[in-house]
């Protein structure tokens, strides 16, 4: 396939597609408005950007820059990246991870950290094609498991 890739920041007009997307990758059933208002949320962390085909948004990841008090630069972490099933393999992860990278980088971002499933061997391979490796061991604590993620 020859499909044309474009990768964008995503806007409030793209609340429904991500809310859509959201769903398929972590079961939250948030509504567009609920997703908006993260969005317009002066506080929020992260920047989405979505990937689009043919006018139609099939992905998306999510960036956060963090700053440190105790480093010169900051680090930025790709906190989510899904794409749709029937999208994958078609170089739609790589351009979101690409726009990802560069986003951070304009940012001033000294490094970039994606946190993935153990088991996810698919986006692993992803990321190690695109010169990620293995750095730190990750440990989490749940609190409430009603919104335990996976």
């Amino acid at each position: 396939m020859n499909d044309r890739i474009y990768t964008r920041l995503a806007t409030i007009a793209d609340a429904a597609e991500l809310a859509r997307l959201n769903f398929l990758f972590n079961r939250f059933d948030d509504i567009p408005e609920v997703i908006a208002t993260r969005m317009s949320d002066p506080r929020r962390m992260e920047t989405p950007i979505v990937a689009e085909i043919d006018g139609c948004v099939v992905g998306f990841c999510a960036v956060h820059i963090v700053p440190s008090i105790f480093y010169p630069t900051p680090r930025a972490e790709v906190t989510e990246m899904y794409v749709e099933e029937s999208f994958r393999r078609r170089g739609v992860g790589r351009a979101l991870m690409a726009h990802a990278e560069q986003f951070a980088l304009e940012n001033g971002a000294a490094d970039l950290l994606v946190l993935t499933d153990f088991y996810n061997h698919e986006a692993q391979g992803l990321y190690r094609a695109m010169g990620f490796k293995n750095n730190d061991i990750v440990m989490i604590k749940i609190f409430n498991t009603k919104h335990e993620r996976d």
